[in-house]
């Protein structure tokens, strides 16, 4: 204080014109900062600012987790009966689209607990609902085991998240659960890199990201590897509702003539072709991405590959891009050969 005073007293005895040019000065210095700060500030809001950076093994723990919360609700509503059908309206091929409480209630807790833990992450899910304040639990971002991925760190804007609460739905309105999934695929850069596929009525879960699997999807892939034979024809998967054309279509094209089988759910076909006790699933019509994000992730960990029926790679980033028009092909060989066979089926 005593300095203050001294540097008072000193401007207090200046004249009049010496009082005058330090007061237009120091104007001058306060207008230069004020202007340089707002310019900067004008800079920093215009320059681009990188997304944040997130560890992939916490994505997939939640997802694991909020998979199969979503899948204990669903199984508990359907134990109790709680089933409530609508239809959403008709898919390509005419049949009702149907979503039960089941649906609803897996959806509330996978995408609104995703959405809540990954605010800056895109988000796709087969169902939709008109809530707007949903509190959920954060989910676990701890739950597998602590490992080292190469770039584990990524950038949240180069991730998709796509959902399939519950797949399957009118095998869960008719008590056929061993179709039934629940699934989660994580998208990198538009190409899936992780998923998982619970079949929730056996408790059952197969997930993989990168090179890393979970101890049942690793039992699956030596399963399928000490076959103690290779079969003559392939074993073929088909969707139930149209596999009379797709049958008749891949009797024509594929020789020798396979062994088809039709079922349902796409998440039932993935996991039965990683297990190995099939080799194609093929599907004529259009189809949706989440029904495939999960599945391809880990038809890539046990070295298969999915591609649409024209064999061109599907691009998982687009969250408002959800169709596949020209029809998939999953196989875990021979892909090629069979793409130029099989191909033929949609210009038909």
């Amino acid at each position: 204080m005593k300095g203050l005073d001294r540097v008072l007293k000193d401007i207090g005895s200046l004249s009049y014109e010496a009082k005058r040019f330090i007061i237009v000065l120091l104007g001058l210095v306060a207008m230069v900062a004020l202007l340089w700060g707002r310019e900067s500030m004008h800079w920093e809001d215009d320059e681009p600012r990188p997304a944040p950076k997130i560890r992939l093994r916490e994505v997939m723990s939640a997802m694991l987790d909020v998979v199969q919360r979503g899948g204990q609700e669903a199984v508990r509503l359907r134990k109790e009966g709680k089933i409530h059908k609508s239809n959403k309206g008709r898919l390509q091929d005419g049949s009702p689209d149907l979503v039960t409480e089941g649906d609803l209630a897996s959806h509330k807790i996978m995408f609104h607990g995703l959405r809540r833990a990954f605010p800056n992450i895109a988000v796709v899910s087969q169902e939709r609902d008109d809530y707007l304040d949903i509190y959920e639990p954060m989910p676990n971002l701890n739950n597998m085991e602590e490992f080292h991925v190469i770039g584990e760190e990524v950038r949240e804007d180069r991730l998709t998240i796509w959902i399939d609460p519950l797949d399957a739905t009118d095998e869960y309105i008719a008590g056929n659960y061993q179709y039934v999934t629940v699934m989660a695929g994580l998208a990198v850069d538009g190409k899936c890199f992780g998923g998982i596929i619970h079949k929730p009525f056996t408790n059952e879960t197969l997930w993989g990201f990168g090179d890393r699997k979970n101890h049942d999807l690793s039992m699956l892939m030596i399963h399928d590897e000490l076959r103690p034979e290779v079969p003559d024809h392939m074993n073929f998967l088909v969707s139930k509702s149209h596999a009379g054309k797709v049958k008749e279509a891949v009797n024509k094209y594929v020789k020798p003539p396979p062994v088809i089988t039709a079922a349902s759910g796409a998440g039932y076909k993935f996991w039965e072709i990683v297990k190995g006790d099939y080799d194609v699933y093929v599907h004529s019509q259009q189809i949706r991405k989440w029904n495939l994000c999960a599945g391809a992730a880990l038809l890539r960990t046990a070295n298969g590959r999915l591609t649409d029926l024209k064999g061109d790679e599907i691009d998982f980033k687009n969250e408002f891009e959800y169709n596949v028009d020209d029809g998939i092909l999953a196989s875990k060989y021979e892909h090629h050969d069979l793409v130029r066979a099989l191909k033929k089926i949609i210009t038909d």
